[in-house]
């Protein structure tokens, strides 16, 4: 029984056990804070103005403290909740931080180098990203920058994605971020407005000849 305890340890240390629960708990909380003030953004009303219009964020953000307070309350009333809050923190930081990358089994084609350079390798991920960008953009004016990293967390990224991240690849990949894209249905926050993506913004030969006409 020693024996297996010294190896798990091993284990453990081997891993960096320190590095994975800070990164994994630093994710852990973006990914809260990004859900939480972007769920009380939504409660605002586009259609009404004034008080009325931030009455929807100012319950929400009742309802959050009210729930944080009974969460404290029952802590303190059974403190043993710690050791499941602690255990269910360190697995969650372990699966955030440990995720096993896709084995891609399909061979190269004839004549295709198998590894590439790192300006193709930039450049293929560029033309990944801002085709992303463009398809959940759709018909709308922009799209938030908390609902990209959602969609890239969903898509089973290796990297964990919050809006400090997604912002930070977006300025990597020169695509200007502002702080302020209103978006229908999900308020006003930080996001890629539609104008700044110039193929958006590109005429397509039939407006070219109506525009001539």
């Amino acid at each position: 029984m020693k024996q297996q305890i010294v190896k798990a340890a091993a284990r453990v240390a081997e891993r960096n056990a320190e590095g994975w629960l800070s990164e994994g708990s630093e994710a852990i909380w973006q990914r809260l804070n990004d859900a939480v003030t972007g769920w009380i953004r939504d409660g605002r009303r586009d259609d009404l103005d004034g008080w009325r219009a931030a009455l929807g964020p100012l319950i929400r953000l009742a309802l959050v403290g009210a729930v944080g307070y009974g969460a404290w309350a029952l802590v303190r009333r059974f403190p043993w909740l710690l050791w499941l809050l602690l255990a269910g923190l360190v697995a969650a930081a372990w699966r955030v931080t440990h995720k096993r990358p896709a084995e891609d089994t399909a061979e190269p084609a004839e004549g295709t180098p198998a590894e590439r350079s790192p300006e193709e390798a930039r450049a293929a991920a560029e033309k990944t990203f801002v085709a992303y960008l463009i398809d959940s953009i759709g018909e709308a004016q922009g799209v938030h920058l908390s609902t990209l990293a959602e969609g890239l967390n969903m898509a089973g990224s290796q990297r964990v994605w919050g809006v400090a991240e997604v912002r930070a690849q977006c300025e990597a990949f020169h695509i200007p971020c502002r702080r302020s894209v209103k978006v229908r249905g999900r308020g006003v926050a930080w996001g890629v407005h539609r104008d700044d993506i110039p193929v958006l913004n590109t005429p397509t030969p039939a407006e070219d000849g109506e525009a001539a006409a």
